[in-house]
């Protein structure tokens, strides 16, 4: 015959207890502290790189506008003036005989871009049908610290400068 060893008998009253389920309220406020600490730790280079990239993809929308600006000179064979205006932060493209305006693009609050400073040297300046303008000019976009530029030369080249 095969012997069979019986499992011995256990008593409920000697089962050890499980250990209580979940976290305690320690634990949970020693995390909460570790992830609180690192994202304290992460926001300044967030918030620093996305303005820079605000700034960055303004400078590339004041480029867009300067060759919009020949666009619209040659398509319409008479000069457009490109004006920017520092205080309302805009850029406006208008028909330099009628006065018509052609297009406007806004770089302040009221934009995404949101930008602290927008300037250009000087304010005004004529584009030409041939895509040459009156006066080499110099548009500075910026916000808290970081500044880029875009030139536009007389003879109708447009450059970031970094």
């Amino acid at each position: 015959s095969v012997w069979t060893a019986m499992p011995p008998t256990v008593r409920e009253d000697e089962c050890p207890t499980p250990p209580p389920a979940g976290f305690s309220i320690m634990e949970a406020v020693m995390v909460l502290l570790i992830v609180a600490t690192i994202i304290a730790a992460l926001t300044p280079g967030v918030i620093r790189t996305l303005s820079h990239a605000r700034v960055n993809r303004a400078v590339n929308v004041v480029a867009a506008q300067f060759y919009l600006a020949q666009s619209l000179a040659g398509r319409q064979r008479k000069p457009v003036t490109l004006t920017v205006d520092s205080t309302a932060k805009t850029l406006t493209i208008r028909d330099a005989v009628t006065s018509t305006q052609l297009a406007i693009r806004r770089f302040g609050n009221d934009s995404e871009f949101k930008l602290a400073a927008l300037s250009a040297t000087p304010a005004a300046t004529y584009v030409l049908p041939n895509g040459m303008a009156n006066a080499s000019v110099i548009v500075s976009v910026g916000d808290a610290g970081y500044r880029q530029q875009v030139r536009m030369t007389r003879a109708g080249q447009i450059r970031i400068l970094r």
